[in-house]
């Protein structure tokens, strides 16, 4: 009688053990924070439907400008107000990158962007023969539209360590 409620017993636990609380999954860093800004913050619908022209070759890694000259062999092309697709079609790489982006405004005060606030998400799987641009791309960029709109151009902005002073 005693083996029984022993078993019983064991049993009754080891059932019991392997119900534990689920545990809801952990969400990205890139969707805790969603930024929310109004249309007239953004380029998003001045930028829609329009095809941009490029050359990887002269992307020196701090710097791309884009222009309307169809001579170029590369394409930005912003389909919506939300979705993008670059088209790479070098001699050595024929690629494709889609993903989504928010392009905020200059404005003439100067404006504090959000922590991890992006310009363009990558949704594309990793591609090799394009991996600097695509790191380029998710860096923070500073990017600006000249006023004829004939021309984009995308800086990338470089952390500058806080000044530390001897004995502060």
């Amino acid at each position: 009688m005693k083996k029984t409620v022993f078993i019983l017993l064991c049993f009754s636990q080891a059932v019991f053990a392997q119900h534990k609380n689920k545990i809801p999954p952990k969400v990205p860093l890139e969707k805790q924070i969603e930024h929310s800004f109004t249309e007239e913050e953004l380029l998003n619908d001045a930028l829609k439907g329009s095809k941009w022209y490029f050359d990887l070759k002269n992307y020196d890694q701090t710097k791309l400008s884009f222009d309307k000259d169809k001579v170029k062999p590369d394409i930005l092309y912003f389909v919506d107000a939300k979705n993008f697709q670059i088209s790479i079609n070098q001699k050595n790489c024929k690629s494709l990158i889609k993903g989504t982006y928010q392009i905020m405004k200059k404005m003439e005060e100067p404006t504090s962007t959000p922590v991890r606030y992006h310009s363009f998400k990558i949704t594309s799987p990793y591609q090799k023969c394009v991996a600097k641009l695509s790191d380029f791309l998710w860096s923070d960029l500073d990017i600006s539209l000249n006023e004829a709109k004939q021309v984009i151009e995308m800086k990338a902005i470089e952390d500058v360590p806080p000044i530390t002073l001897p004995g502060f």
